[in-house]
């Protein structure tokens, strides 16, 4: 059987791709290469691997005759998964690559953002030492505050289980799982409760703006907002026009609408806020990280079990 891997991402080398070859070779599948931006012959193709950079839409599936498409990343939307699923083609992600650096960025965010490190800092950089001005910030921490999580798949979980080992009253927002050791909620009772919100959960029809100017404003006031999810979950510039206006203490959004984010000097320098370029997910090891879940993937299809992150 042949696996084309249909492009490679910038932070994958050509060792990673080397040993997503080697384990593929391992399990008896015939394994080949192809950049993004080339058209693949796809005939004789049992499963494509693909980045998010490669489109699988209805006419790329009506040419090919497998049955697994499995992309490299944890979200899914350059996938037609609904026209692969009428074919009866499996879709599978990669969650695990990303889930520790996400989850690890949100917390970084969560402490900053809630310790008020951007004005401490900025007060610093201008050479003042506002050790007096504490009280009037009044720093939060995370033991002992509510914290509400939106989504709790595999990153979602996993952010609840950390927030719980740091002593957060942890609200779980989601409709279609059970996450043990916290309190589900609806997303209007996290708002009104909740002192830091981080966002794990898909895009779809259901969530797109899901954040928008009046979920926002309906926050408890002083609370952070944290987006490492979908960009199209948040209303972007109102967030930051909350915390220009002090209903929020803070925001860390790593991902944006329309990526580079046009307003990004402007809406970046107001204090509180934090931006970076989608960096959530990555880390140095992240090629060897999708390797190993692509591999993971492979064997339980090429066994006949089922994905371990099915879309």
């Amino acid at each position: 059987m042949t696996v084309l891997r249909w492009g490679q991402s910038a932070y994958e080398t050509d060792a990673d791709l080397a040993k997503e070859a080697a384990d593929a070779h391992a399990l008896d599948l015939n394994w080949r290469c192809q950049p993004a931006h080339e058209r693949p012959e796809l005939t004789g193709v049992r499963a494509l691997v693909v980045t998010s950079k490669v489109r699988v839409t209805d006419q790329v599936l009506d040419r090919f005759d497998g049955d697994l498409v499995l992309t490299t990343t944890s979200g899914h939307e350059h996938i037609d998964a609904q026209a692969a699923r009428s074919r009866g083609v499996q879709v599978g992600r990669t969650p695990m690559a990303r889930r520790d650096p996400v989850v690890e960025a949100a917390i970084d965010g969560l402490t900053g953002l809630l310790r008020e490190i951007p004005r401490l800092n900025q007060a610093a950089v201008g050479g003042r030492w506002v050790r007096s001005n504490l009280p009037r910030l009044a720093p939060r921490i995370l033991c002992g505050s509510p914290v509400a999580v939106v989504g709790c798949g595999v990153i979602g979980a996993r952010m609840c289980a950390v927030l719980n080992a740091l002593g957060a009253e942890v609200l779980a927002v989601d409709p279609n799982v059970s996450v043990p050791h916290t309190q589900a909620v609806s997303l209007d009772e996290a708002l009104a409760r909740a002192i830091g919100v981080t966002l794990h959960c898909d895009l779809n029809a259901s969530t797109v703006q899901l954040f928008s100017a009046r979920r926002v404003a309906n926050m408890q006031p002083g609370a952070v907002l944290i987006n490492t999810a979908r960009g199209n979950l948040l209303d972007v510039s109102a967030t930051v026009d909350a915390v220009r206006q002090g209903h929020l203490r803070g925001a860390l959004v790593d991902v944006f609408p329309v990526e580079p984010y046009p307003e990004l000097a402007r809406e970046a320098a107001v204090p509180g806020i934090w931006f970076t370029p989608h960096s959530a997910g990555f880390t140095h090891d992240l090629g060897a990280r999708v390797a190993q879940g692509v591999q993971r993937s492979l064997q339980a299809w090429v066994r006949g079990q089922k994905l371990p992150y099915p879309v």
